[in-house]
C-alpha cells in the first residue's frame, strides 16, 4: 500500500517508464522553451524521478508527456508513439524542433535561450550541488530557488526550470542533502535543517555577478511549503514566496489527511478508516513525546484485533535502520505548523493548492493559510483554490493515488503564476 506521496515527481514513477535511462549530460541541449506561432508553446526539460528524462509541458494545451529517445536527435511521445519530436541541432546547440504527427510536421524556434553551470556550496559542513540557470540576456536576473518535496529530490524539475526562463527568471535547483551529489541525510534532517541549505543557497545567489539580490525568491512544493515558510521568515530580503500545494496545517493534520485518502483509495471502509486514522495519530504522537519505537509498535499491536489490522500488516513489524529514520523524523518534524512561521511574513506571496489534494487538505489549510497572513500584516497575498487540481498539479476525478493519469495540468495554475509575478515586475522587461 502507498502510504506516503508527498512528491508530485512521483507520480510519474510508473514502470511503463522504467525503459527510459538517458544521459542528462547529453539531454542538456534540448531543455528549453519551443515557439509554434499562434500562441504555441511547448516547454520542457529534465526530471530526475523519470530516469532523468526530458518531459515536456505545452502551455497552449496543458499536455504533459515524456520524450522517449529514439535517436541523437528524434524522441516519441509517450503518450502517443507515431507522434515524433525531431530537434534540429548546429553544432551541438539545438535551435529547432519539428513536432511530426502523421503527415502533419509543424516547426517551433527555441527562444528564450538561457546558460547552465553546476554550482555548490555550503551549510555547515553539509556540500550541497545543483545547477544554475540563467537567462542569455546582458545585466542582473531575477532567480527563483527551489525548495524540495518530500523523498530523495535531486535537481532536475523539469519544466518548471524551463517555465520560469522563458519569463525571463533564472533559477536555482540543488541536490536535496543525501541524495544525488550532495551530502547529508535527508532521512533524518528536520525542517531547520532544511531551511537552512535554502538559505544558504540564498546567501550562495547574492555572491554571483548574474544575479538581481533584489529579486530572489523562492518556490515550494508539497514539503517545500513547510520549508519555504520557514525560510521566508528567517530572511528579510526575499522578493516573493510561491507555493504550490502547501499545506497551512501542522505535519501531524497533513499526514493524516494524506493516510486517510490512501486508506479509502485502497476501498477500506469509512468507518474502518477513522479507526486506522486514530491509530496512526497515537503511534505518531508517540514519535514526538520521545517514545522509543519500540513504544509506539506496541500502539499498532493494540489493534490487531480489529479486522482490518492484518491486511494492512500482514507480516510482523520489525525494527529495521529505515523504520528507525522514520520515527526520528517524526519526532523532530511532526509538531511543526507553518502557520506560526506565516504570522510573521510580509514577504509577497502566491499560495496555490489543488482543489482536490489528498495529500494537501487545501479546505482547511485555505482559510488558515489568509487568517494567519492577515495576522502578520501582510499587504500583498493571494491564495487560491484551483479547481480539479491534485497534488501532481494535474486535472483529477478524486485525486487518489491509484487514480489513472489525466496527463494534462489543471487550468488556472500556470496562467495565475505568470500574470502574478508580471503585475510585481519579477521577469526581466522586454
Amino acid at each position: 500500500m502507498r502510504i506516503f506521496f508527498f512528491l508530485f515527481l512521483l507520480v510519474f514513477g510508473q514502470p511503463v517508464f522504467a525503459q527510459i535511462n538517458s544521459s542528462t549530460k547529453v539531454l542538456y541541449p534540448f531543455e528549453g522553451t519551443y515557439d509554434f506561432g499562434n500562441n504555441h508553446k511547448i516547454t520542457l526539460g529534465i526530471f530526475d524521478e523519470i530516469n532523468k528524462s526530458l518531459v515536456y509541458l505545452d502551455l497552449k494545451s496543458l499536455d504533459l508527456g515524456i520524450l522517449i529517445p529514439i535517436d541523437k536527435n528524434r524522441f516519441k511521445d509517450s503518450r502517443d508513439s507515431t507522434r515524433i519530436f525531431s530537434f534540429q541541432q548546429d553544432n551541438e546547440k539545438v535551435s529547432s524542433l519539428t513536432l511530426i504527427a502523421g503527415s502533419q510536421k509543424i516547426i517551433a524556434k527555441k527562444i528564450n535561450g538561457h546558460l547552465r553551470k553546476e554550482v555548490s556550496f555550503t551549510n555547515h559542513q553539509t556540500l550541497l550541488k545543483g545547477d544554475l540557470y540563467l537567462p542569455t540576456t546582458k545585466g542582473k536576473h531575477p532567480i527563483v530557488v527551489f525548495a524540495h518535496g518530500s523523498g530523495p529530490s535531486t535537481r532536475g524539475v523539469g519544466f518548471f526550470t524551463t517555465y520560469f526562463l522563458q519569463l525571463g527568471i533564472g533559477v536555482l535547483t540543488f541536490d536535496k542533502r543525501g541524495a544525488g551529489e550532495s551530502t547529508g541525510d535527508w532521512e533524518t534532517a528536520n525542517f531547520e535543517l532544511l531551511a537552512q541549505d535554502i538559505i544558504s543557497g540564498i546567501n550562495f545567489l547574492k555572491t554571483q555577478p548574474n544575479v538581481d539580490s533584489k529579486k530572489i525568491g523562492l518556490m515550494g512544493n508539497s514539503q517545500g511549503g513547510w520549508i519555504g515558510t520557514m525560510v521566508a521568515a528567517k530572511t528579510n530580503d526575499l522578493a516573493y514566496l510561491l507555493m504550490r500545494v502547501g499545506a497551512g496545517e501542522s505535519v501531524l493534520e497533513t499526514i493524516s489527511h494524506e493516510y486517510r485518502g490512501t486508506l479509502l483509495a485502497d476501498g477500506f471502509k469509512e468507518d474502518e478508516v477513522n479507526e486506522m486514522i486514530e491509530m496512526y495519530r497515537k503511534h505518531w504522537l508517540a514519535a514526538s513525546e520521545g517514545k522509543t519505537w519500540s513504544e509506539g509498535n506496541e500502539i499498532l499491536n493494540g489493534y490487531q484485533s480489529k479486522p482490518w489490522f492484518k491486511k494492512l500488516y500482514p507480516e510482523k513489524r520489525t525494527e529495521t535502520e529505515s523504520s528507525i529514520k522514520w520515527w526520528r523524523w517524526l519526532k523532530e518534524n511532526l509538531n511543526y505548523d507553518s502557520y506560526a512561521y506565516l504570522k510573521t511574513i510580509k514577504t509577497p506571496i502566491l499560495w496555490l493548492m489543488g482543489e482536490k489534494d489528498w495529500n494537501v487538505n487545501s479546505q482547511k489549510s485555505y482559510p488558515k493559510v489568509k487568517e494567519a497572513l492577515a495576522l502578520a500584516g501582510n499587504k500583498d497575498y493571494t491564495v487560491a483554490i484551483i479547481p480539479k487540481m491534485g497534488h501532481t498539479g494535474m486535472v483529477v476525478s478524486n485525486g487518489y493515488y491509484n487514480e489513472p493519469l489525466s496527463w494534462k495540468y489543471a487550468e488556472g495554475f500556470w496562467n495565475a503564476v505568470k500574470d502574478w509575478l508580471l503585475e510585481r515586475k519579477i521577469p526581466e522587461a522586454k
